[in-house]
């Protein structure tokens, strides 16, 4: 193989190296904030048609697919990945939205259980340590300056 073809095969291919690798680098601070952001008000909106059911089986549905969203905007965040300096505040905002995701699913289903009737008989509202938990984690990112609010009570 002559010398040229070398140096253009080891060129082609430190492109397309380069060119697959782009996944790697963490995003910018402005990319960062908005996928927190954009995590948060996701949550904050499948938590709040929960509360604008009409019926039980519609507030039970709700509580489904509000999981299903918060455990997404959770894995979207993750897959995102964190501005350097904000890994550890990212995976504990992530692993308490999974598992608010979680405690969700499993009321709901408790609560089409016979047993589970009596829930929320005279019941102010639903609280999980869950949802303090992710709000612990984006009051951390907003003392570190990231902009963005924490999850309404609804």
């Amino acid at each position: 193989m002559s010398r040229t073809a070398l140096v253009l095969l080891l060129v082609a291919a430190a492109v397309f190296v380069s060119a697959c690798g782009g996944s790697d680098s963490a995003p910018t601070l402005a990319e960062y904030e908005q996928s927190v952001v954009t995590a948060r008000d996701r949550v904050d909106f499948a938590l709040a048609r929960i509360t604008k059911a009409k019926a039980k089986e519609e507030f039970l549905n709700r509580m489904d697919e509000a999981s299903a969203a918060i455990d997404n905007a959770a894995s979207d965040l993750d897959q995102a990945g964190a501005a350097e300096g904000f890994e550890d505040e990212t995976g504990k905002l992530t692993d308490a939205l999974h598992q608010l995701s979680v405690d969700l699913s499993a009321t709901a289903h408790d609560l089409r259980q016979p047993e589970g009737q009596g829930l929320v008989s005279g019941a102010q509202g639903l609280n999980f340590e869950s949802w303090d938990q992710a709000n612990l984690a984006l009051a951390s990112l907003i003392g570190q300056g990231i902009d963005v609010e924490l999850i309404g009570r609804h």
